[in-house]
């Protein structure tokens, strides 16, 4: 009698090292099929990110959103506002941001916004700092803050923070949209 091993990960949430996203590049040709399969994938990843803004309120927690293309990214932020129950407020940085944490402590100034959606971050100059301090600073993040904080990234952005802040890569949760 053989026994096959299946291991159980979930298509929006799967933890892969910074190798298999530089040489698979998601494995696109699993995407390619037609703009049904993307929009329904993206359907998906839709749910699962309103259901994670809505679960995680009162709490803190990393969420990342990977999606390349800025249009997408448009129309997802658009459909939040009118389908999800938590009103993300949306937080873009500075070219010149060098920490994050600074950054967002003096954004909500001591208010507590339901979710804070990160945005703008392949534009900031200073990306390596700003990501090693954030890396350092992980657990002081919800001592503070009682929201999920939400990062919009790009593929290069995820590899990057995959290398350069491993144990903030490690505690978020990710949601990945793909563009036809």
């Amino acid at each position: 009698m053989q026994f096959m091993f299946v291991e159980q990960s979930s298509e929006n949430t799967a933890k892969d090292d910074a190798a298999k996203y530089d040489s698979a590049k998601y494995d696109s040709a699993k995407y390619d099929s037609a703009k049904y399969d993307s929009a329904k994938y993206n359907e998906r990843s839709l749910s699962t990110l309103i259901r994670t803004l809505r679960l995680s309120q009162g709490y803190f927690s990393f969420v990342l959103v990977n999606c390349n293309s800025l249009a997408l990214r448009q129309q997802i932020l658009d459909r939040l506002q009118v389908n999800c129950p938590v009103k993300p407020r949306q937080l873009f940085l500075p070219e010149s941001a060098t920490t994050l944490y600074r950054t967002i402590a003096t954004e909500i100034d001591g208010e507590q916004p339901p979710a804070l959606m990160l945005l703008g971050l392949e534009s900031v100059e200073a990306i390596d700092r700003l990501l090693v301090s954030t890396n350092l600073l992980c657990s002081e993040f919800s001592k503070a803050f009682s929201f999920p904080l939400v990062f919009w990234v790009t593929d290069d952005l995820l590899r990057k923070i995959i290398r350069t802040a491993p144990d903030l890569y490690n505690r978020m949760t990710t949601i990945r949209f793909i563009s036809n």
